[in-house]
């Protein structure tokens, strides 16, 4: 007897087909194992492919309709950004959850926790079809600061001179260095001066980069330059992620669980006090998936990062059935 689990594969962070992040959604994945997810992760070949399951008691009891377990090529994440958006997305085109009002909320499981985000709702002649999708971060944590010896590390990782790394702004006498936040993931946000310096670094670096981010704690760095390509007409940065090894990710068009410690980063640079602060970031440009995230920070009067969310678009590509035995 044979086994058949049905898929869809998006394109997030986008509203063209063909660009942004892609996705594989398994949206009814009960009775797949762990062995198995990992394998179809490996077979999908994508930054991360996500299966949809009922969700654990704990999990409905916090309101969540479903449970998203998400894996990389090489590992299973406790959250990331784009299988977030991106199934939210998927369940919603399905009308395995509703549509209702003009965002529509939606409580998702993962194993980092009860996750909402918010489902734009369109009138397609007369039919509620989804729109894009914000997800919502309140747990931001800001963690640790780059000191001299990190520095240099990060400077010889990435062969950029220390004076290209760290942005000044708001009337700061010192650049701000890269630091370590946390929105679910954490990230080592790297600020480059120029974006010229961060299009030219190297890919390859990424191995010695991932040395340095797993001494502090995190699996990731997310390179920040000013400025876009044109490809995103609105773009007020470019960002590059360089992972870990162990993800089997070669280079990822769009990172939505970055993109919040980013608009954090950035916010506290102004610096932002009881207000927001919005970016939108370009990434994906350089291997050809132009994606468009747009994160936003709110911030208490004391400065300290509130809230935090990303939205960006989805667009249907592919469906399918696999089988296994």
């Amino acid at each position: 007897m044979t086994r058949r689990f049905r898929f869809r594969q998006v394109d997030v962070f986008t509203d063209q087909p063909l660009c942004g992040n892609p996705l594989a959604v398994f949206v009814d994945a009960d009775g797949l194992t762990d062995t198995e997810m990992q394998a179809l992760a490996r077979e999908m070949n994508l930054s991360e492919t996500a299966f949809v399951l009922p969700p654990t008691p704990g999990g409905a009891a916090a309101g969540a309709s479903h449970r998203l377990r998400i894996f990389t090529p090489g590992m299973e994440l406790p959250f990331a950004g784009h299988p977030a958006l991106g199934a939210a997305w998927v369940l919603a085109d399905e009308g395995l959850i509703g549509l209702e009002g003009p965002r529509h909320l939606v409580h998702q499981e993962m194993a980092a926790g009860v996750m909402r985000l918010a489902v734009g709702v369109t009138d397609a002649d007369g039919v509620a079809r989804p729109g894009d999708v914000t997800i919502y971060h309140r747990d931001v944590e800001l963690l640790e600061r780059l000191d001299g010896d990190d520095m240099a590390e990060l400077c010889e990782a990435l062969e950029v001179p220390a004076n290209q790394i760290g942005w000044r702004s708001g009337g700061r006498k010192r650049k701000a260095g890269p630091q370590v936040i946390s929105a679910g993931l954490p990230h080592l946000i790297v600020p480059i001066a120029d974006r010229e310096v961060l299009m030219d670094i190297d890919h390859q670096r990424r191995a010695y980069v991932a040395e340095v981010c797993l001494a502090l704690g995190c699996d990731s760095a997310a390179l920040v330059a000013p400025g876009g390509s044109g490809a995103i007409a609105d773009a007020d940065v470019t960002v590059r992620l360089f992972d870990a090894g162990s993800l089997r990710i070669d280079a990822d068009p769009a990172t939505g669980a970055a993109a919040g410690p980013i608009a954090v980063f950035l916010g506290q640079l102004v610096p932002t006090r009881g207000a927001t602060f919005e970016v939108v970031i370009e990434q994906g440009t350089e291997v050809g998936r132009p994606s468009r995230l747009t994160a936003a920070a709110d911030f208490h009067s004391d400065g300290s990062p509130a809230e935090v969310r990303v939205t960006g678009a989805v667009v249907p590509v592919i469906e399918g059935w696999v089988t296994l035995p």
